[in-house]
């Protein structure tokens, strides 16, 4: 019993790293992983933060509406993103690639008629460098 369990656990885990690892040898060739998707628009990302008794806003990153296509989930998306920001660490930079920007976060949401992605760079600089790349993107 044990020794199907180990046996399942190594398949599934071959499963998820083939993939990334196959992804990972092309990055260095492929353009921003983005450009495979149809982007409508980009709009700074900002987020609140409370400083004594008042808030302010400052600038976290981008958001990029992406088009909906047939059988693209928010889930798989997201997925697809963060291999291709962990292939990145090792991979030849991309100069233009809002993924490539140290330390680089992703989120994925429904947004009716496509999906919401944020970009989340953790200082302003970064953020203003993720969304330079980002306002690349559109067209």
């Amino acid at each position: 019993m044990f020794t199907k369990k180990t046996l399942a656990a190594v398949i599934l885990a071959g499963a998820t790293l083939v993939p990334a690892a196959s992804f990972a040898a092309n990055t260095e060739r492929a353009p921003c992983i983005l450009r495979e998707h149809r982007i409508t628009s980009v709009t700074p990302y900002r987020i609140q933060e409370h400083v004594g008794r008042g808030t302010t806003s400052r600038l976290a990153g981008a958001q990029v509406f992406v088009q909906a296509e047939r059988g693209l989930t928010a889930e798989w998306l997201e997925l697809t993103l963060a291999q291709h920001i962990a292939a990145m660490h090792g991979a030849g930079t991309m100069k233009d690639c809002a993924f490539d920007v140290k330390d680089v976060s992703v989120q994925v949401a429904p947004a009716g008629t496509g999906f919401l992605v944020r970009l989340i760079a953790r200082n302003p600089s970064q953020a203003e460098e993720v969304l330079r790349r980002a306002h690349l993107l559109v067209g």
